[in-house]
């Protein structure tokens, strides 16, 4: 009985404070949007949340993309919303020079250019790194000439795809995105290695932007690490 009578002086004092009764019968989903005072708040999502709470890792490459700036920032929440200064910034001297052909791999990245490619062996005529701000996806070592690691990017840009002719010619297919962009060596000496639209960094430097990249990770496998390529219009505009 006393039960009863607290529940209803419950409900009285709700009722008297304007909140309806229908509130309790009301069934929230987890992801549903909540209410407050200042509108509707929308549930965070998990690279938001992960941008917020992990360490981060911010490449910029200049406009003349012959520099490549790399910010180390730390997890506290004041460093990832750019309070206080990263707690390390790496600077690499590399090149975005691309090979005069119409033979390199194509890497379609659309559904069109994959029917294509399926009909038979295409190249293209590469195309420097796409603009753009890119992840990155994986670091793994590697043991040829484009060593000794390899840094992919989730990165799709535009390549003219051309399909060889019986007699030799190079017949134009049309413009497809085209993945398959990452920052790694060569062996050529560097001021003259060229690339298929790939940044190359000296040897040494590849190997010690790839450790950077995985002890950030191994330190917080939810660590936003990107990629920053501006248009080169801004280099125009200087």
């Amino acid at each position: 009985m006393r039960t009863i009578q607290a529940f209803f002086v419950l409900v009285c004092a709700l009722c008297a404070a304007g909140m309806p009764l229908a509130a309790f019968a009301e069934e929230r989903s987890p992801n549903a949007p909540e209410q407050s005072p200042f509108g509707t708040i929308q549930p965070l999502g998990w690279e938001a949340c992960a941008a917020v709470t992990g360490g981060d890792v911010r490449m910029r490459l200049n406009p003349e993309r012959n520099e490549l700036v790399v910010n180390v920032i730390d997890n506290e929440y004041e460093a990832r919303l750019g309070r206080i200064p990263p707690k390390e910034v790496l600077v690499f001297e590399v090149h975005n020079r691309v090979v005069a052909t119409q033979s390199a791999p194509f890497y379609p990245a659309s559904r069109e250019g994959r029917m294509l490619a399926s009909q038979g062996e295409l190249g293209t005529r590469p195309a420097q790194f796409p603009e753009g701000y890119w992840s990155i996806t994986t670091v793994r070592e590697r043991n040829d000439r484009y060593g000794p690691y390899f840094i992919g990017t989730n990165a799709v840009g535009l390549v003219e795809v051309y399909r060889k002719a019986d007699n030799g010619a190079m017949l134009f297919e049309g413009v497809y995105p085209d993945t398959g962009y990452a920052l790694h060596a060569n062996s050529k000496p560097f001021n003259v290695s060229k690339s298929y639209g790939c940044i190359i960094l000296k040897q040494e430097d590849v190997a010690k932007l790839a450790q950077v990249l995985i002890r950030d990770r191994e330190e917080n496998p939810a660590a936003v690490q990107k990629i920053y390529v501006p248009s080169r219009s801004l280099m125009e505009m200087r």
